[in-house]
């Protein structure tokens, strides 16, 4: 590969850029983001490899960030091997081994000796490891609630007061402005007096969700699909820095980048002051002034940084050169050279201290800029590895809120609590996706179990529900309100004289016909058709299914004005299928020429915005209209992993106006997970939940079968189609 230098850096490391050539695709790899990086010439084996990390990546490029620049990157070949450990599983290891440390004694330790220390480790460790001596091994782990078992957790379980003995106020207990709200907001009737803070928009359980998550020192929010736990957390922060004038800032932490971004706007235009450290590629530009590396560039000692910088780069170059020239002495072996060479050596090392002293001083003022910028956040954003990185250890972080705490392995979510924590609120949905752990060693032996999970499942620590969804029209939330949450999940997408808001109305398609009995457009479909599925590179496509696919997205883009590319997402379990969808869209030539066509050149840009991922991709997101890509269609209804009940939820809640479902209504009929339960007579409950949705998808009439007319019509255009149906919105 061939490398070059970026004019950027990430936390004042120099950040190179590798690719194999202009606009060349990399082939399929495992540089991901965090992972180490050996660079050489030819073999790590035989050179001494330059080690680095990578810092983003692209189809075309990697990004590696690097302690110190070095010479000629820009000329020849480099290699990239992966380093044998990976930052990930360090940081996580070394959490871990944190919680041997006590912050009570260290504070002990600080306060003897008048000095000023970094707290490690955290004060809840009595929370954290109050049953770690499991009853069942952990093969035989009972979680809460299977991933597919269809009954409903008790009530008491997903909502009860504390069950610990002792103190459970945390950090503010001694603030009787922030106890007293606490407590009087946590009933369900709350007790309101003069000066009280407004929480406008939030509802009831929204407000005593916040009020648990100030007034006790650990608490659990369970957060369905489109409840509000974004606002809720935002509404908890804006509560303790904007109102109570919180001193410190408080450490935010989500499993994903993009619920990182999510965060940092909603915090930006709530009027709090946030900090987002990490890859931030994808933010917007409003929101690039509130990066570290913006407050690093724009910060008052950064000129000074810079001119030390350029010196210790000078002493740098004249170590190498002098270097050089004491090789060649070495290797003349003269006899009159003798001096000349114990000069040399007398002023390399001369050179050697002023290099560390220029070394200590860049540090000093790296460390300097870092504590200044840090303590001057209100709040600091940052994912759950990213949050042991060098920049966030200048301070500790006495409160720590955990977003999308159920997706995130153990390990993951004790990297920022182990920052000497006191006072820590985990969010997230055991219903919804859990951690993705490849090994199956690993998920036997107990990985697969978040934190959140456990703490939820040992029933002690505080935990409420959240119950009232903002984002489906709530023909889309029917039936995961009653598959998933036993109809405790509420629809706030209605008004008290029953009518939906209209930007929530379905949309103008030939795909939605209107309902037999009452004339209303549905926003829910599912597209039947009988298009086989195949293998492609040990994953699955369906060729048909994508045609319709593309059918729909482009009727959509041509009925609906003021409909984007960015409104719709694409979901599809298998990656042949998200390839094959993304190649249709964005490359294909006929596609282009056919979108053209149909929607004029302007408009038909727009698909080049669809976004197509998998179900773990669109976690934490929502789009207006989604269009489901079930893929599989086979006669004995094997279903594989799409046989996920937790996986199914996600998938189905993501649409906030539209939802199409394309796929075999029969193989999902007769759904098996795989060929084992075929022989054992055995039908996995997640593929049980396939089948409910199956029945209650004919039950309503959302069955539209695409064959004859409809599958040429999506096969060759809407040319060759129907008159499209006209319905009453509802």
């Amino acid at each position: 590969m061939t490398g070059f230098w970026m004019d950027m850096r990430q936390f004042e490391r120099p950040v190179a850029t590798f690719q194999l050539g202009p606009g060349m695709l990399l082939p399929e790899n495992r540089f991901e983001n965090g992972v180490q990086v050996l660079v050489t010439r030819v073999d790590p084996l035989k050179e001494v490899p330059i080690r680095g990390s990578v810092f983003s990546r692209t189809p075309t490029q990697l990004q590696v960030s690097f302690p110190e620049m070095f010479d000629d990157l820009d000329s020849g070949q480099w290699r990239l091997d992966i380093g044998l450990h990976n930052m990930v599983y360090e940081r996580m290891r070394t959490a871990i081994s944190q919680l041997n440390q006590d912050p009570a004694e260290q504070e002990v330790y600080v306060t003897a000796r008048n000095r000023q220390l970094i707290l490690q480790g955290t004060h809840l460790r009595d929370v954290l490891l109050r049953s770690f001596s499991p009853a069942l091994p952990a093969h035989q782990h009972v979680p809460v609630q299977a991933a597919d078992d269809p009954s409903y957790v008790a009530h008491e379980t997903l909502e009860h007061p504390s069950r610990m003995a002792g103190d459970m106020e945390g950090v503010f207990k001694d603030d009787m402005r922030i106890q007293s709200w606490a407590r009087r907001y946590s009933l369900l009737n709350p007790v309101r007096i003069e000066g009280d803070p407004v929480l406008d928009g939030l509802n009831p359980t929204q407000v005593r969700a916040v009020a648990m998550m100030v007034g006790q020192r650990a608490s659990l929010v369970q957060g369905p699909p489109g409840t509000g736990k974004t606002r809720t957390i935002i509404e908890a922060i804006q509560l303790l820095k904007v109102h109570f004038q919180v001193s410190f800032p408080i450490l935010v932490c989500t499993y994903t980048n993009a619920a990182v971004d999510n965060l940092l706007a909603g915090l930006a235009s709530a009027g709090v002051k946030p900090l987002r450290v990490g890859y931030s590629g994808k933010v917007e530009a409003s929101l690039q002034e509130h990066n570290l590396e913006a407050k690093l560039e724009s910060h008052h000692l950064r000129p000074e940084l810079q001119k030390v910088t350029a010196d210790k780069e000078v002493l740098q170059q004249r170590m190498r050169m002098l270097n050089e020239q004491i090789q060649k002495v070495q290797l003349a072996k003269r006899a009159d050279l003798v001096r000349r060479l114990e000069r040399m050596e007398a002023e390399s090392v001369k050179l050697e201290r002023q290099l560390r002293a220029v070394g200590r001083k860049v540090y000093a003022l790296k460390q300097q800029m870092l504590t200044h910028i840090v303590e001057q956040a209100d709040v600091v954003c940052t994912t759950c590895i990213t949050s042991a990185c060098m920049a966030l250890r200048v301070v500790d972080f006495p409160v720590v809120f955990l977003d999308e705490a159920s997706m995130s392995t153990e390990p993951a979510s004790l990297i920022p609590i182990m920052k000497g924590s006191r006072h820590v609120a985990l969010i997230g949905d055991h219903k919804q996706l859990p951690p993705v752990i490849v090994s199956r060693e690993a998920q036997v032996r107990g990985l697969g179990i978040s934190l959140f999970e456990r703490l939820t499942e040992e029933g002690a620590v505080p935990t409420i529900m959240l119950d009232l969804q903002y984002r489906m029209h709530p023909a889309i939330s029917r039936f995961p309100s009653s598959e998933f949450y036993n109809f405790s999940l509420l629809d706030g997408t209605v008004d008290a004289s029953g009518k939906i808001p209209s930007h929530l109305h379905p949309p103008l398609s030939m795909h939605l016909p209107p309902h037999p009995t009452t004339g209303h457009t549905p926003s829910v479909v599912f597209l039947d058709h009988g298009g086989a599925e195949s293998f492609k590179d040990r994953s699955r496509v369906n060729w048909t299914e994508a045609h319709i696919v593309c059918s729909v997205i482009e009727d959509l883009l041509l009925s609906n004005e003021g409909l984007g590319g960015e409104d719709i997402g694409v979901i599809a379990p298998y990656v042949a299928q998200i390839a094959l969808l993304t190649r249709f869209l964005n490359v294909d030539a006929k596609y282009a020429n056919r979108f053209k066509a149909v929607l004029g050149e302007q408009r038909a840009m727009q698909m080049g915005k669809v976004e197509v991922k998998t179900v773990d991709g669109f976690e934490g997101r929502e789009k207006a209209i989604i269009v489901f890509s079930t893929v599989r269609n086979n006669a004995g209804g094997y279903i594989g992993f799409l046989a996920d009940r937790r996986r199914l939820n996600v998938g189905l809640t993501r649409a906030k106006r539209g939802l199409f479902v394309v796929g075999s209504l029969a193989t999902l009929r007769g759904s098996r997970r795989g060929v084992r339960e075929a022989a054992g007579g055995r039908v996995g409950k997640g593929a049980e939940a396939w089948r409910r949705y199956a029945e209650f998808l004919t039950e309503e009439q959302l069955v539209v079968p695409v064959d004859n007319e409809r599958l040429r019509a999506a096969l060759r255009g809407p040319a060759y189609g129907q008159a499209r149906p006209v319905g009453r919105v509802v």
